[in-house]
């Protein structure tokens, strides 16, 4: 081949690799809120195994208090931040300008789960309509979770207004259980496992699973204003997490490792916890029927349909 061909096949293949580079240098800097639940073990596993450069994002992982997602979000300290659906249905209401980036993970269809309402092991109550003028603890007094607490309430043929409820941390309640100050619990993994392997209380409802199977219970939203002018950033985002997710869901014994390495639980509690369903496929019917779920349940303050949320995940979106 002649020196001058040489030359401009090299030439060619260089501009090639320049062009590739700026395309991933092209995405600016993303900030990415979590809250460090064991559900975000596959965002960890992301950052550390170098799924995100590979999609080009240069992205900066913050944690932040569950209880200000959305104020992080509207001050700009974070661009894309994780909330549970209902909060997030329920701040957009009050005003707050923000749109649905990705879904993390469902509730799953079937039991067990980690959202349960947990009775002591010696208590009388067989259904959530036994628990009428008893004592409930829970550490999420509004939104979604509560929607579906009082939505199972109803469909076991109980009145959650005849209920005692107390809020309490998630961190209280084996201990509200073992001493019997409440007759029960709504709790969250990995209290749910904690309680129930070492034998101080049983399950009477996976209310989640119980009133909508799959819903959605970790998504990622941004300020609307911000994925309008960084579409490529949210793509690349969401193309990150569903490589990571099927990472995760190929090998649950993994997983669960990987969720103990996270979050520094006991490995054997973990290894005892309902499966994460990490999902990144968002379900219109599911999310619009826990949108109905809490407007019935005095959640929300008007009928809303979920598709003014999904403008920025079109290609994750399925029947």
């Amino acid at each position: 081949m002649a020196p001058r061909a040489i030359l401009t096949l090299a030439t060619m293949a260089t501009v090639t690799l320049m062009l590739g580079v700026a395309r991933a240098d092209d995405l600016g800097p993303v900030k990415l809120g979590v809250v460090k639940f064991g559900s975000i073990a596959d965002v960890w596993v992301a950052d550390k195994n170098g799924i995100f450069k590979k999609h080009g994002l240069d992205l900066q992982v913050i944690e932040v208090p569950a209880t200000q997602t959305i104020q992080v979000l509207q001050s700009k300290s974070v661009d894309i931040a994780l909330q549970i659906p209902g909060s997030a249905f329920q701040a957009k209401e009050q005003g707050f300008d923000i749109t649905l980036v990705g879904e993390n993970e469902t509730a799953g269809a079937t039991p067990p789960g980690s959202n349960a309402v947990i009775v002591p092991m010696n208590s009388p109550v067989k259904t959530l309509k036994d628990l009428t003028g008893k004592r409930l603890a829970s550490g999420s007094p509004y939104g979604q979770s509560l929607s579906a607490i009082k939505e199972a309430f109803q469909r076991a043929g109980g009145s959650f207004d005849a209920v005692q409820f107390v809020t309490a941390p998630f961190t209280a309640h084996p201990d509200l259980i073992r001493s019997g100050q409440v007759d029960a619990v709504s709790s969250l993994d990995p209290y749910t496992t904690q309680i129930v392997k070492s034998g101080t209380g049983r399950v009477v409802s996976y209310f989640m699973i119980d009133t909508i199977p799959d819903q959605p219970v970790g998504s990622w939203w941004s300020l609307r204003s911000w994925a309008a002018d960084h579409p490529r950033e949210v793509r690349a985002f969401q193309d990150a997490m569903e490589e990571v997710q099927d990472y995760m869901n190929a090998d649950p014994a993994r997983a669960k490792k990987l969720v103990a390495d996270y979050t520094g639980l006991d490995p054997a509690v973990v290894a005892d916890m309902a499966p994460i369903r990490w999902n990144s496929a968002i379900k219109p019917t599911v999310w619009q029927a826990v949108a109905d779920m809490m407007y019935r349940q005095g959640q929300l303050q008007q009928h809303h349909d979920v598709s003014e949320y999904f403008g920025n995940v079109s290609g994750n979106v399925t029947k």
